[in-house]
């Protein structure tokens, strides 16, 4: 018992040492199964792929350019993926990838060196998330995404984009206990 005790807490010590900044946002409004939120206009650090293959093999490779721009300094996150799902089967889906510049680098984040990365000035934007756990794969994403579909229709929720949607990873790859995960469909701007 003392030794999971001590690995629990060696666990927790590890997930305080890798923690990163989260982009910030304002709570719209809190439901049972997810939360509206604004995250203000900020700059992300971005790459983008068509694939034919599914979100994991893609993700392998577009993270590789981002984590090459940080240069292992693990300081940049969450980690969202915006999906555009090609029309019909085997169709390219178009998948960006993007890290959170931090806040202390906002103003001037370093120029990357790989043409295939860029800053983005992504705009302000207004979604709704659906938090779930643990590591991830195509099927977890999916089916997540489609909860939160049924829900946000079953809840009246207007104006929402389903057509593309955010697949969002908020932990480093060394946290193995205690993984957030999140997807978003956007709101449409209706002003």
């Amino acid at each position: 018992m003392r030794t999971f005790a001590a690995l629990a807490l060696l666990a927790q010590v590890c997930q305080l040492a890798l923690a990163i900044e989260s982009a910030p946002y304002d709570l719209v409004n809190s439901a049972e199964t997810y939360e509206e939120r604004v995250y203000p206009a900020q700059k992300w650090v971005t790459t983008s792929h068509l694939s034919i293959s599914h979100h994991e093999a893609t993700s392998d490779v577009m993270f590789s350019k981002l984590f090459n721009y940080i240069d292992g300094q693990n300081d940049a996150a969450p980690v969202t993926t915006l999906v555009i799902p090609g029309e019909g089967p085997n169709c390219e889906n178009n998948f960006t990838m993007s890290f959170y510049v931090p806040a202390a680098h906002q103003d001037n984040p370093p120029t990357p060196t790989n043409p295939d990365v860029y800053i983005e000035e992504r705009p302000e934007l207004h979604v709704f998330s659906r938090r779930f756990h643990g590591f991830a794969n195509d099927e977890d994403w999916i089916v997540n995404a489609a909860q939160l579909h049924d829900d946000l229709v079953a809840a009246g929720e207007e104006g929402v984009d389903f057509q593309t949607y955010y697949t969002v990873g908020y932990d480093s790859p060394f946290v193995i206990i205690g993984r957030n995960n999140e997807v978003w469909f956007m709101k449409n701007d209706m002003n």
